[in-house]
């Protein structure tokens, strides 16, 4: 009695239902994907009758937002190349039928991976079992144990076929004005390289040498551009700034420049005056362009522009536009300068 009186009930809503839907007009709405375009011009903020779009706001930091990506990609690299390697010993171990460590220790009484871990021979590793390899945490590793696994892994390396396909963060491209700062190269050359720097910032120091061979590598192509970013923890970086922009009064910029860099001491400033006499500048305008603070507000503009680029640190490099931030070796920047000169022209 109790089972056909549920049973009524639901054959009742049945019923309900299917008059609803045969009675009222019915739509299904699937929401629309929104396409790139859609989601740049977003208003994301409203100021009055002002709009803002997520455009704008992704082109103010474009470079923090980069840099980002960057260190992301930089995290996935290392994760790929640490599971490679975990990949190659597990593999090679388990086609010989043996552990990890055990692999290892056979290793070590290998005349190739003695050679390749610049061991002066074989070594038998004797441990103890309190002494057994931890692969998880390789900071552990005793010393020679760590050289024979890296000769191991780059034995392994030659015999796999290997191949790996991060991709790479796209370098945005900004929008950089040289200003009327100094500038040395090649006035019309297709690459300009805008340089944000500290003459007080070691990094910036460490870079000069290597934008000197940049502009030996390629004569004629390349205008490097000096914009001043005197950082707030380099006490003595803003009145270095300002010195080396009283050198331009007698077009010795790129002197004064490299003898700031040359005589550069950690926590210790400069004795400006006795830097120009030493390069041969007249001391009375050069003086008088220093008790005036003349360039200062030169020096705070380059220091503006460079924030609203995004520059939080020195040396900030852009290349057409494209950023490179830090110390770099050569390679990074041809590595941005040589497509660059490939493409019919440069922007």
């Amino acid at each position: 009695m109790k089972i056909t009186s549920i049973t009524g009930i639901i054959v009742g809503i049945g019923g309900l239902i299917l008059l609803l839907f045969t009675t009222a007009p019915f739509k299904l709405t699937i929401p629309r994907q929104s396409s790139d375009s859609d989601i740049k011009t977003q208003v994301v903020a409203t100021v009055g009758t002002r709009s803002i779009t997520l455009m704008e706001v992704e082109r103010a930091v474009a470079l923090q937002l980069y840099q980002v990506e960057e260190q992301r990609a930089k995290l996935l690299n290392e994760s790929t190349q640490r599971l490679i390697e975990e990949e190659l010993l597990s593999a090679e171990a388990a086609r010989i039928g043996v552990s990890v460590p055990e692999l290892i220790e056979r290793a070590s009484q290998s005349e190739e991976i003695a050679k390749l871990a610049g061991l002066p021979a074989p070594v038998r590793l004797a441990m103890q079992p309190s002494q057994k390899l931890t692969m998880s945490l390789p900071f552990q590793i005793p010393k020679d144990v760590s050289r024979i696994r890296q000769a191991l892994l780059v034995q392994l390396h030659r015999k796999t076929k290997i191949h790996a396909n991060l991709s790479q963060p796209e370098r945005p491209v900004l929008n950089v004005s040289p200003d009327d700062d100094p500038w040395i190269g090649t006035a019309q050359a297709p690459i300009t390289i805008v340089e944000f720097s500290d003459f007080q910032c070691p990094y910036c120091q460490r870079s000069v040498p290597i934008l000197k061979e940049l502009l030996e590598k390629y004569p004629g192509k390349l205008k490097l551009v000096y914009r001043d970013f005197p950082g707030p923890n380099h006490q003595h970086a803003l009145s270095a700034a300002e010195a080396a922009q009283c050198a331009v009064e007698q077009s010795r910029f790129w002197e004064y420049h490299d003898a700031l860099f040359a005589s550069q001491t950690p926590e210790i400033g400069w004795k400006f005056s006795a830097l120009a006499e030493n390069l041969g500048l007249r001391q009375s305008p050069f003086n008088a362009c220093m008790k005036e603070h003349r360039y200062r507000e030169e020096v705070l503009n380059d220091l503006q522009d460079g924030l609203k680029l995004g520059v939080t640190s020195t040396p900030t490099f852009f290349i057409n536009g494209r950023p490179l931030v830090g110390a770099r070796p050569l390679a990074d920047f041809q590595a941005i300068i040589d497509p660059l000169l490939k493409q019919p022209s440069s922007p």
